[in-house]
């Protein structure tokens, strides 16, 4: 087998599981609450969770969003009775953001969810050789950099 059918052979289960990897995160679900949440909700409820009492530029900042957007999505979220936004007690004009007892329940279930998928895919590995995983993961970050080089000259 020629070196270039090679390298297609071994890209094209990354391919898929990219485009797999998407389509999850484009998926919805309740989280054990009454609130259909989308992938964008859902992380916004988690960076609240893991930083209470967080404000609108920290949320924007750590979301890698625009304030505008943060803005939106919290009032998107507290219209579903997820979190609240009310000012911080040292200030008049910053606003806290806490997740509700709904949103901590979402919290608490897509951390659930998380362990699940850890442990789904530490089942798939757990037959691998430590030299095996560190090939897999030294391949993982040179495909990484090398996309990262390529993006940053399509962006120039």
């Amino acid at each position: 087998m020629n070196k270039f059918n090679l390298t297609t052979q071994v890209l094209e289960p990354f391919e898929q599981i990219s485009r797999l990897y998407q389509q999850l995160e484009k998926t919805t679900d309740y989280y054990g609450t009454n609130q259909l949440l989308h992938p964008s909700e859902i992380h916004t409820i988690e960076e609240i969770g893991r930083h209470p009492k967080t404000s609108l530029t920290n949320l924007a900042t750590t979301l890698g969003i625009t304030k505008g957007s943060a803005t939106k999505m919290v009032q998107k979220l507290v219209t579903k009775g997820l979190v609240t936004k009310e000012f911080a007690p040292d200030s008049e004009n910053k606003i806290q953001i806490n997740l509700t007892t709904l949103g901590k329940t979402a919290f608490t279930n897509h951390q659930k969810y998380l362990t699940y998928l850890n442990d789904q895919l530490s089942t798939i590995y757990e037959s691998l050789s430590d030299s095996e995983l560190e090939l897999i993961i030294k391949i993982g970050n040179d495909t990484r950099q090398l996309l990262n080089k390529l993006i940053e000259e399509r962006t120039r």
